[in-house]
């Protein structure tokens, strides 16, 4: 498999945004992913790899700083998508690791993510590379 990881450009935001709506379920339009996508590049404080396949894009992951108040400085992984058919395959093991890496450069002392109660695979999978169910907690958001 001739697998690449690398850095997110503007020219992978089509592929970014076929993710977060086929895998993620996300249906924020291709204009404003790729907006977004743009934004993100840009900012030390966020990384955006993607994962790529023959020169195709199958996965990607976004994560940036943690800063809390009552806590030393984390990294957040904010979405994580691997096309379907190349699941279980290692990939996104290797995308976390990443993140991971790009954390222990960083100086944070860890690397902390959400996922739905309804992500079964993804739960599993999270558990199985040495992540820690912390708590159930409720997600609030006011549209602005």
């Amino acid at each position: 498999m001739n697998l690449t990881i690398r850095r997110a450009m503007i020219s992978d935001a089509a592929a970014i945004y076929e993710l977060c709506t086929s895998e993620l379920g996300y249906h924020y339009s291709e204009d404003q992913v790729a907006a977004n996508v743009r934004r993100l590049i840009g900012d030390p404080t966020n990384l955006l790899l993607v994962a790529e396949q023959s020169g195709e894009v199958v996965g990607f992951i976004h994560a940036h700083n943690h800063d809390p108040i009552y806590a030393p400085p984390m990294k957040n992984v904010v979405a994580l998508a691997v096309r379907q058919d190349h699941q279980k395959h290692g990939l996104g093991h290797t995308l976390i690791a990443a993140v991971e890496d790009w954390a222990r450069e960083d100086g944070a002392c860890a690397v902390r993510l959400n996922s739905g109660e309804h992500m079964d695979e993804a739960l599993h999978f999270y558990k199985s590379i040495g992540y820690e169910y912390i708590k159930t907690q409720y997600n609030f958001r006011k549209m602005l």
